[in-house]
């Protein structure tokens, strides 16, 4: 199954198993796609706000988030039909592009490519690194978490 997104980049569920892609339509603007559990067909999703390019889409136990990679921001969004409505915004700051992000329990995980590390950051308050991963890293572009 093909997504409606000419550029596809990150995708993740909701709390009710609705899949969530986000990338980029054939005008090269930003667009969120929905397919709905249970369903073949994909609709698209228009945010209240203006994402300016793609990054994760999680879960974050209350709201549907976006990571804006150019404003180095989450997006948290509720979702009713086929509106996504911008409820918070969470900026990391100190970061130059965080490729991909995880949300765990109260924190952020970053993997920032043009710094070339991982960055620990509060979450949802975000702010500044509360803890940089630093070491040889080449271009580090996604987080994994593991659970014991």
């Amino acid at each position: 199954m093909t997504t409606p997104l000419s550029s596809e980049y990150f995708d993740g569920y909701d709390n009710n198993g609705n899949l969530f892609f986000d990338g980029f339509s054939g005008s090269d603007s930003f667009e969120l796609v929905e397919l709905p559990k249970g369903s073949s067909t994909f609709q698209p999703i228009t945010t209240s706000n203006t994402v300016k390019f793609p990054g994760s889409v999680q879960w974050d136990g209350t709201y549907l988030t976006v990571f804006d990679q150019r404003a180095e921001t989450i997006y948290q969004y509720t979702v009713s039909g086929t509106k996504a409505t911008l409820k918070g915004t969470v900026l990391l700051s100190g970061s130059n592009d965080c490729a991909q992000t995880w949300i765990g329990t109260g924190v952020v995980f970053c993997a920032d490519s043009g710094y070339g590390d991982g960055s620990v950051f509060k979450y949802p308050a975000g702010g500044e690194p509360i803890a940089v991963f630093s070491g040889n890293f080449d271009l580090p572009l996604g987080t994994v978490a593991a659970d014991k």
